[in-house]
């Protein structure tokens, strides 16, 4: 979680979770492997067990390689503010997503998804949809997400409420400044 340190938070913000991978985003990999791990005992033609051991080996690394960029550095995190997606190890690339503008959650799971608790959440705002693929425990996630997206409107109401007088002001400041 070291992309997300006291230098680049927003003040009062704090992290309430970050989503994990499941591990089925890893099955082809892994398949790879196996199919690595088996090849120096099939015997193919002519070879010998010195070139089935060769291509043994380059399977297993293009299997770690794949997992590598599939996972590619990326973290899903959520803070008490906002829903952030780095992804990267090189090369960063960062998406971050205001919880005040959110407008839906929306959780996808398969059968098997369902069975081993992994699916995709996608995550809208006016513009935009992020979706976090392969999460671990993906509605756990989403009432993560709609709790702090609570919290907030919870806030900004009773905001709202506490001085309507300033509220207008506010209002018509705004609305003056549109106009210019």
């Amino acid at each position: 979680m070291a992309y997300l340190n006291k230098n680049n938070m927003m003040e009062g913000e704090h992290v309430v979770m970050e989503a994990r991978f499941h591990y089925m985003l890893y099955w082809l990999p892994a398949l790879l492997a196996i199919v690595a791990l088996v090849l120096p005992f099939i015997k193919i033609g002519d070879d010998t067990l010195k070139y089935r051991l060769i291509f043994s080996g380059v399977f297993i690394l293009l299997a770690a390689i794949w997992a590598m960029v599939i996972n590619n550095g990326k973290r899903f995190i959520l803070t008490n503010k906002r829903l952030v997606l780095k992804t990267g190890i090189i090369m960063r690339e960062s998406n971050e997503l205001m919880l005040r503008k959110c407008e839906g959650i929306k959780v996808r799971q398969t059968i098997m998804g369902r069975i081993l608790n992994y699916g995709d959440v996608q995550v809208s705002t006016g513009e935009e949809v992020d979706t976090f693929r392969y999460i671990w425990n993906p509605v756990g996630f989403s009432t993560k997400v709609n709790e702090q997206i609570d919290k907030i409107s919870s806030a900004m109401n009773v905001t709202e409420k506490e001085d309507p007088e300033e509220n207008q002001v506010i209002i018509a400041q705004t609305k003056s400044n549109k106009k210019k």
